[in-house]
Parts: structure tokens; sequence; C-alpha cells
């Protein structure tokens, strides 16, 4: 009997420490190889040139997004049909997006140059689109996670996973 209770007590102090260790607060995230540019390419077989949602992180907080048609042979920009830029806040794993600027083409075309998108009234009382961020591939691609809201049925689309273009 006496030799089971020292037992009982390092199992259980293993436990709490593995749980311990366990346990991802998101504190300790890491977040030096999420600065830079991000994209997703889609062929786009109407047209047959490539879609490109691309994500742009930079250190000092700024964002921008657009997506963008591409010439797939020759990586020549065709034209934007989305732009939007603004600031970013992060905690653990969670990133909020604050857009300051937010542009679109109109619905006569697919895209356009930037001068032929037009601005977006921003909601200046609504709240930033917060998010999950997930890494894969050791790193090589970010999965950007947002809860579907109701309200904004664009928000219940698929979560989008982008690769590392450039740091």
């Amino acid at each position: 009997m006496a030799k089971q209770k020292p037992i009982a007590i390092l199992f259980t102090l293993l436990v709490s420490v593995l749980s311990l260790a366990c346990t991802d607060s998101g504190d300790d995230f890491n977040h030096a190889g999420l600065y830079g540019s991000w994209e997703m390419i889609h062929f786009h077989e109407d047209h047959e040139l490539d879609l490109v949602h691309s994500l742009v992180l930079n250190r000092n907080g700024s964002y921008q997004r657009s997506v963008t048609y591409r010439d797939p042979e020759t990586g020549h920009r065709i034209g934007y049909s989305h732009f939007q830029e603004g600031s970013f806040t992060l905690e653990g794993e969670t990133i909020a997006f604050e857009a300051e600027k937010d542009l679109y083409i109109g619905n006569e075309a697919e895209w356009g140059n930037m001068d032929d998108l037009i601005e977006m009234e921003i909601n200046s009382g609504g709240q930033p689109v917060s998010s999950s961020l997930e890494y894969r591939e050791n790193g090589s691609k970010l999965t950007i996670i947002t809860e579907c809201n109701d309200v904004m049925s664009a928000m219940c689309a698929p979560d989008p996973v982008y690769s590392r273009v450039t740091t």
C-alpha cells in the first residue's frame, strides 16, 4: 500500500504537467511567419484566366486584400474586381480586420482598372471582422477561419486557404 501512494502522486503530477503542456491558449502563437503576401489562385474556365485572391499583411498592422484576374501563362494582371485596405490587430490566434477603403467593380463588368472600381460605404460603427488563424503545411499555407454571419451571407463562404508568396 505504501508503494502505491508515491506512484499515484507521480501519476497525478505527470498528468497535470502534460495537461498544462497541451493547453493552447493562443498567447504563444508565432506571428513571425504571418507577414508578407499570400494568394489563392483558381482557374476561371469561363474567361480562361486565373482568379487570384491576394492578402498582404504588413508588420505595421496594415493590410491589403484584392481579387484580380491574371493571364495564367504570363502572370500579367488583367484587372481588379475587388480591392480593400485597412488595419488589423492580432491577439493570440485571432486576427481582426478593420477596412478603411473597400472598392468593387460595378455590375456591368467582371473586372476593370483600379480607377473603374466603386467605393463601398464602410459602416464606421461596425465591429472589425474577427477570424482565427491556422497555419498548414509547415507555414506555407494560411487558413483564415471566420464564423458564419447570418446577416452577411458572404461570411458563410468556405474558409480561404492562402499559399505564401513572399515574406
